[in-house]
């Protein structure tokens, strides 16, 4: 590492753009479900999450593992790009931000398994990066479809990875091993698949299928061997982020099958599927991982406190209306789920902070 001053700069540059991201990209998504939020990022909320907050939160989590200045062109630009798309309104320049940044991310996997070491879970990160750099590409050659698919292997994949990483520990039998290497192959083919769509290519519905059926059985591999579902009831953040994964996993396999059935009944159900990839799976991550993200990226261990583990319930419950808002054509159903979206996101913010708040008091 090089440049202190610079270094810090950046990571602080790199979490305030997050954050303005983060906030850009829930207000848009409000606006859409027709409440009176500023409407910037209305047209690419989801695009704005995916790739300028978790872009840049998982860019910067990797620079900072490997302490190389040049590592932060990764999450700057994936921030960069989020203000492109919604502040400045400029899609083509955010993509091009977005694909600096995926490619620059891929590069920074590459550093690691070449200075450190290789492993199935670096492989299948740098895959993850892969997915964000063809679904961005997708995107900008006029099919957000294959975009959504792109991005959202990226961040399954990304999760996939680190807690296969974990199970590493554990001595997997031959069975889990296999079958985690078939889910990393069909997430892939889903997003080769999406990407030939683009071209004309009739491959739009088994892309579809071959994403849905990869959720649905990386949520039932992560039930069965993954270590969080055991420690349900063990205490402080290791029970918190126990019952945030566990939970996630459930809505992961949830948004699998429901792709699966909106192939056959396509509208709502897909949208609903997104959502419960998006939200309710890759929120529930960050809200079971950030006790230990922190102390890696802001150098601080928070106070353990049971407040921070009432905001996955209220995801899941808005979740759950969201749903019944679609089943019923509810349109103020619809704004209401999107508000709890949003407090449990806001709440857990506050709770963290909160925590983080206690324990430096405890430490003058």
């Amino acid at each position: 590492m090089n440049g202190p001053g610079a270094w810090r700069t950046g990571i602080v540059l790199s979490a305030l753009l997050a954050a303005m991201n983060l906030l850009a990209g829930i207000s848009g998504g409000l606006a859409r479900l027709g409440l009176p939020t500023p409407a910037a990022a209305i047209g690419a909320h989801g695009a704005v999450l995916a790739c300028g907050f978790f872009g840049t939160l998982i860019a910067l989590e990797r620079a900072v593992a490997l302490r190389r200045l040049a590592g932060l062109v990764a999450p700057l630009a994936a921030g960069l790009g989020g203000l492109l798309a919604w502040a400045v309104g400029v899609p083509a320049a955010a993509q091009l931000s977005w694909g600096v940044a995926a490619a620059t991310l891929v590069g920074l996997y590459v550093h690691a398994g070449c200075s450190r070491a290789w492993s199935v879970p670096l492989v299948v990160e740098l895959c993850g990066a892969l997915c964000w750099g063809v679904g961005t590409a997708g995107w900008a050659l006029g099919d957000l479809a294959a975009g959504v698919t792109g991005w959202m292997a990226f961040l399954v994949l990304t999760i996939a990875a680190e807690r296969r990483e974990l199970t590493q520990m554990l001595r997997l039998p031959a069975l889990a091993q296999r079958l985690f290497g078939i889910v990393v192959a069909l997430a892939l083919a889903a997003v080769v698949l999406g990407l030939a769509g683009t071209f004309g290519v009739g491959t739009g519905a088994w892309g579809a299928a071959t994403w849905w059926s990869a959720c649905a059985l990386l949520a039932m591999w992560l039930l069965r061997w993954d270590i969080a579902p055991r420690q349900w009831r063990k205490p402080g953040w290791l029970g918190h982020t126990a019952q945030c994964l566990t939970v996630g996993y459930l809505w992961l396999l949830a948004g699998g099958v429901l792709g699966l059935i909106g192939l056959a009944w396509p509208g709502g159900i897909t949208v609903l599927a997104r959502h419960a990839v998006l939200l309710g799976f890759v929120f529930a991550m960050v809200f079971g991982h950030a006790p230990i993200i922190l102390p890696a990226l802001a150098r601080v261990r928070p106070t353990y406190s049971a407040w921070a583990r009432i905001p996955i319930w209220i995801l899941t419950a808005s979740l759950l209306a969201r749903g019944a808002a679609l089943a019923t054509g509810s349109g103020a159903g619809l704004s209401m789920a999107g508000a709890g979206h949003a407090l449990a996101i806001v709440w857990f913010a506050a709770a963290m902070s909160s925590c983080v708040i206690r324990t430096r008091r405890l430490e003058r």
